[in-house]
């Protein structure tokens, strides 16, 4: 009896995400949610950590780097892991870290024990992240991909929000510590759901096991009315990466859209964690009270969720106007953001409107990166160059924390945050000629 083929890149394709699909993003976007809390936790609490145990400014930008640095090492050396183990276990065990030392930084004494148990946290949201990324790219039909992982990543956005509102209320009450509480017990109670409900990678599992009955069981999960027996060839479209190190991602044509990419990453990290760790203290050098402070804070996330559209967008007109445009915006509303600092409303729209252009565009590259690399290393493509934004990451606080302390205004920081904004929107512009190795289609058994 001859053979029937199935490809895996029909199933996904459907006109229409069926319910499978939608349940695997949804958990990935549930995954980013809680990563969001934890990590713009810092952010949050900086002003009041600082006021309670008399912090320095370069003790601050110490705390502000701590979980950076654990973002930075997560992204390039936990998340490639899932290239070669497999999504789903990855993601489990990020989760459960990042949770645990969330929960035990609450517990902290010092300022030593606290950066060291943040540095452990960013460690599993560093690890998660690009996985999330990963196992939502290889689910999404390929029309829709940039959309669904824009999608997707709202959902680090509203972790975000949520952090910022429950924050306003507590942390003046509370203390500092019941933002690390919450953001370590939702993760923790979300952990059994994860692991009774989170498939592995389809495509990572075709592509290691072929027709395997795990494989023909997801297959019939995403589509009940496949046919799928022991004489089923099963096959996905795309091209096979040589190698599985970081290498791989300088050949095949790929080095161009790796540097670019990583341009982006490293610019746009370096203003959006500025913006997390430095502006609920600009605001406060305004004279608006804390819990006001912390609300318009949490409008850059606000404008970064409606920034989504991004995704949208690029699925349509691709990644080079997309890209330069958001970037473009953000460039102009960093710049009204020193302007406007005596008027709380103008402030308040430009930081909105400087989320929607960087974490707006950061979601398009994170699709674009996703977009750019065959299965084999996805993982690895998209957390190194989330890996190497978070150098940048690093820098925008911790430089800032330094000009702070040489008596530089943090006004006058922000008017200096427009220039990644515009080298970002100018890398953006120069992916053009960038193709898409990832749907370039060549039949792999």
């Amino acid at each position: 009896m001859a053979a029937s083929i199935l490809n895996i890149t029909d199933v996904l394709d459907a006109p229409k995400l069926r319910p499978f699909q939608k349940l695997v993003i949804a958990l990935c976007t549930a995954i980013v949610f809680v990563e969001g809390m934890n990590a713009q936790a810092a952010g949050y609490i900086g002003p009041e950590l600082r006021e309670a145990w008399k912090l320095s400014p370069s003790e601050l930008a110490l705390f502000f780097s701590s979980a950076l640095f654990g973002l930075m090492l997560g992204g390039i050396f936990v998340a490639p892991l899932a290239d070669r183990i497999g999504r789903r276990p990855v993601l489990l065990g990020c989760v459960a870290l990042f949770g645990i030392s969330s929960i035990a930084s609450a517990a902290s004494s010092g300022i030593i024990t606290l950066d060291i148990l943040r540095f452990v946290t960013g460690l599993g949201i560093g690890g998660a992240m690009p996985n999330a990324i990963a196992m939502t790219a290889e689910y999404s039909p390929q029309r829709r991909r940039s959309a669904m992982v824009a999608v997707m990543m709202t959902g680090f956005i509203l972790g975000s929000i949520f952090a910022g509102l429950v924050a306003a209320p507590l942390v003046p009450i509370w203390g500092w510590q019941s933002l690390f509480v919450i953001g370590g017990v939702l993760p923790l109670l979300f952990l059994p759901v994860l692991f009774s409900s989170l498939p592995e990678s389809i495509r990572f599992l075709s592509l290691r096991q072929g027709a395997s009955p795990a494989v023909a069981k997801l297959i019939l999960r995403i589509d009940p009315s496949a046919h799928v027996d022991a004489n089923t060839r099963i096959v996905t479209e795309e091209h096979s990466a040589r190698g599985l190190s970081v290498l791989a991602l300088f050949s095949d044509g790929r080095a161009r859209a790796t540097v670019l990419l990583w341009t982006i990453f490293f610019m746009s990290l370096l203003d959006l964690y500025l913006f997390a760790s430095w502006l609920t203290t600009h605001v406060r050098e305004a004279g608006l009270p804390v819990a006001t402070a912390i609300l318009v804070t949490t409008m850059f996330q606000v404008g970064g969720m409606f920034g989504a559209v991004f995704g949208w967008v690029l699925d349509r007109v691709g990644p080079a106007r997309t890209i330069f445009t958001a970037y473009a915006i953000a460039a102009l509303a960093i710049a009204f953001i020193s302007l406007a600092q005596a008027n709380l409303v103008m402030l308040t729209i430009a930081v909105f409107a400087a989320g929607f252009g960087i974490i707006g565009g950061q979601n398009g590259a994170n699709a674009v990166a996703a977009m750019s690399y065959p299965t084999q290393i996805r993982s690895t493509g998209v957390g190194w160059a989330i890996g190497f934004g978070r150098v940048g990451s690093i820098i925008g606080p911790g430089l800032a924390g330094i000009l702070v302390q040489m008596g530089m205004t943090t006004g006058n920081i922000f008017y200096l945050a427009v220039i990644p904004a515009l080298v970002a929107s100018l890398a953006g512009a120069a992916l053009g000629g960038v193709r898409r190795s990832a749907a370039s289609k060549e039949r792999v058994a």
